[in-house]
């Protein structure tokens, strides 16, 4: 069951621990990411990321690196839409020592420029690999988010992080740090001294009241009124992406997940059966889901041959619709991996760490131990299932994205296709 502390300084840590593991899992999370940046700030939370990192081994006199090594621990961190987590793992013996080093995430921005603009440098390349701009992903962010700042990418721009000085990094750093926008998140063999020791380490760098962060995102003007939007970005191959709008007020954030499962996520699952194993459509299915407390997205994409994207755009609709039209038998709703398999979270320390951390600290959903989020994914019937299919699959909630050749795509008979939804 999950148990939760504080430190002096107002710091929740949460602790779901299990004296089987042979590890322990640390993170910090951090409520921050492109979803609260204004336009001036794009790309500062994850260049903050990497620049608190490289901190970390500035304030250890350049000695991080070998330390990890020598201990075997693994330090990193990924940035979110919604936030940052940073974490740091290895043998229960070594929990001290990372949580040491994990404290020091806490301290002032203190890098000489040359450091950071060296990050700078990495995060410049990153963008350029990514390449969102000609990436279908990003071409559809920005129409499906148009008008906030999710529609921007979590790298920045090249012109936006270039603007971005240490400074600007530690006045950032001093706003987001605050007791009520970040928690810690402890998994795997711990204890309780483990956590008094960590505690104690943690409230060695005070911190600030500044922002709280709630996870609600900007709606979008036309979100669930985008009437079937089609929006074609030309290339010399073809690519389909279908993204619809949640309304998170009407629809569960299990019914989700195993929406998505029946349709993208087992091997049996029904794009994989009939797109690709019956029709040999496409090869490559794609999804996600975006989430945050308010609205989000569900969306999923496939390439395929130019001469048979009628084809497979009709034999989408009749996956959706089909999942709409009548409930599907029990044993069609891929439950297992959340129930039967639940405790298997137990024996992956990250995953448990995530997951938990996520669910009930980010997104809220309050799931106090394993058992409890097993029970709320049991508890999804058929019927559940096409009320949210009917739900969510809609014109009103559909943008449907494509690259390929544009003189030679039909958009009328798309959209003529798409009324089938």
């Amino acid at each position: 069951m999950e148990r939760k502390a504080y430190t002096k300084g107002g710091i929740p840590v949460y602790i779901y621990d299990n004296e089987a593991s042979h590890s322990f899992f640390l993170s910090l999370f951090v409520k921050a990411g492109s979803i609260y940046e204004s336009d001036g700030e794009a790309g500062i939370t994850h260049f903050f990321e990497h620049v608190a990192i490289r901190n970390v081994n500035c304030n250890m006199g350049g000695t991080l690196y070998n330390t990890l090594d020598k201990y075997g621990l693994e330090f990193n961190a990924s940035t979110y839409s919604e936030m940052v987590q940073f974490y740091i793992s290895g043998a229960p013996k070594n929990f001290a020592l990372a949580a040491d080093i994990f404290s020091r995430l806490l301290s002032p921005i203190s890098l000489p420029k040359s450091e950071i603009d060296r990050e700078r440098d990495r995060i410049r390349a990153e963008i350029r690999e990514a390449d969102e701009k000609t990436s279908l992903a990003g071409f559809t962010s920005a129409l499906v988010w148009q008008g906030t700042p999710l529609s921007r990418s979590i790298t920045g721009t090249p012109k936006s992080v270039g603007a971005i000085t240490g400074k600007r990094l530690e006045e950032y750093r001093r706003r987001i740090f605050s007791p009520d926008n970040l928690f810690v998140y402890i998994t795997g063999k711990i204890t309780d001294a483990d956590i008094s020791t960590l505690c104690r380490l943690l409230d060695s760098y005070p911190l600030n009241v500044g922002e709280k962060h709630c996870n609600l995102a900007p709606v979008p003007q036309k979100f669930g009124k985008r009437d079937a939007e089609v929006a074609i970005k030309n290339a010399d191959f073809t690519k389909v992406r279908f993204t619809f709008d949640i309304d998170m007020s009407e629809v569960a954030s299990e019914e989700i997940d195993l929406l998505y499962d029946i349709l993208l996520g087992g091997y049996s699952s029904g794009f994989f059966i009939e797109l690709s194993e019956r029709r040999g459509l496409c090869y490559d299915l794609m999804g996600q889901t975006e989430r945050y407390k308010n609205i989000g997205t569900l969306s999923f994409s496939y390439e395929l041959k130019e001469g048979r994207l009628y084809e497979a755009l009709e034999c989408t609709v009749s996956e959706l619709s089909r999942l709409k039209s009548a409930p599907l038998s029990p044993d069609r709703l891929m439950k297992a991996g959340y129930t039967d398999n639940a405790d298997m979270l137990l024996d992956d320390v990250r995953e448990l760490n995530f997951t938990m951390g996520y669910d009930n600290h980010v997104l809220g959903l309050d799931y106090p131990d394993i058992d409890a989020r097993r029970e709320k994914y049991s508890a999804v019937t058929p019927e559940r299932i096409m009320l949210a299919a009917r739900k969510i699959f809609t014109r009103d909630n559909l943008t449907l994205t494509l690259k390929g050749n544009r003189k030679r795509i039909d958009t009328e008979k798309i959209r003529e296709i798409l009324q089938g939804i």
